[in-house]
């Protein structure tokens, strides 16, 4: 058995809270009355936009790596069977909340065509994921192949070309209205933080820890500056702020990688305890959280603005954390299910 690699613990649990945060203040958006309001809810949104991209990241770390043995039978006996599963089991559920709490017309019609959006998609919107993993690990031996034979210098290439091609040349793009003739036979942007996160876990791309930490701050600093300035106005940047595609989000969640990264061998025993608790539920509680939020402001229709404002949304934010992980505790407990959450 592999030996625990404690900071990514702490990367797992960091971004599990950051898109519980990320779901509730875009959640919450929807509710603002003016501009001011909708820019503070929406620069908390576009700065928890690393969560995604270090989860990947991690993955990368873990799953390219030539010593780790993958098998198919674990490939597709557990991996993927896990995601397939999570995929039919909560689209069911999620259409069932949707029939009994939001339309309140139970039929079966509604049911199965909710349970349908799992074959053809229309259902809730932070299911994607689960599409995005089942992908990555169906490419996964492939992409191992590359990390087995390739050379240092290989991977940073690779790195650097992804870098450049789905990242940099999309951000441009967007920001110019001007579409490069150049582009690279690659879907998305994915693969890049794959790599990336592989390629920093081995000091393969070594990035000093003053550089992630300007990384990480210039990055979250510009990302609220510039949604700021752009809420409210008819500009391309504001769908850049929700891309994993734009550059200022790979620069981001690199430095946080990289000072997570940096601090691997400080050991913080009450922290580390509760990282590895919100690491073990951080997928169950990214699948339940979403029920929790959709109960309070599409079923209950709470405005946070009415009761508080932005103390209101970071409440209902910790309090949807705190009910999703025990809810995956709890279902945990259950054999079978804990093999799904």
């Amino acid at each position: 058995m592999s030996r625990r690699v404690v900071y990514f613990s702490r990367l797992k649990a960091l971004a599990c809270v950051a898109v519980v945060l990320l779901h509730t203040f875009y959640a919450a958006a929807a509710f603002a009355s003016d501009n001011s309001q909708k820019a503070l809810m929406l620069s908390v949104r576009n700065a928890m936009m690393f969560a995604v991209p270090c989860f990947v990241m991690v993955t990368g770390a873990l799953l390219l790596d030539p010593a780790r043995v993958l098998t198919y039978k674990k490939l597709f006996g557990k991996l993927i069977l896990r995601m397939v599963t999570a995929l039919l089991v909560f689209s069911l559920l999620f259409s069932l909340f949707d029939v009994t709490l939001v339309a309140k017309e139970f039929t079966a019609k509604g049911l199965w065509d909710g349970f349908k959006t799992a074959f053809f998609g229309g259902g809730w919107k932070h299911m994607w994921y689960l599409y995005l993993m089942i992908a990555l690990y169906l490419l996964m031996p492939a992409y191992r192949l590359v990390t087995k034979s390739a050379s240092r210098t290989d991977i940073l290439y690779l790195t650097g070309v992804y870098c450049v091609f789905l990242a940099i040349l999309p951000t441009v793009e967007s920001l110019t209205g001007k579409t490069f003739a150049f582009y690279i036979c690659a879907f998305s942007v994915y693969p890049l933080y794959l790599f990336l996160g592989y390629a920093m876990h081995n000091e393969l791309l070594r990035i000093p820890t003053p550089l992630a930490a300007i990384l990480a701050l210039a990055g979250l600093g510009l990302t609220v500056g510039l949604t700021v300035h752009y809420t409210g106005k008819d500009s391309e940047v504001n769908s850049l702020l929700g891309n994993y595609s734009f550059a200022v989000t790979v620069l981001t969640a690199a430095g946080i990688f990289g000072l997570l990264r940096a601090g691997k061998d400080r050991s913080h025993r009450v922290l580390d305890t509760l990282c590895r608790e919100l690491e073990q539920c951080s997928f169950g509680i990214y699948l339940i959280h979403m029920a929790a939020l959709k109960l309070v402001f599409a079923v209950w229709k709470l405005d946070p603005f009415a009761h508080g404002g932005a103390l209101t949304v970071l409440g209902i934010s910790a309090a949807v954390l705190i009910v999703s992980y025990g809810a995956v505790r709890l279902l945990r407990s259950i054999p079978g299910v804990r093999s799904i959450l």
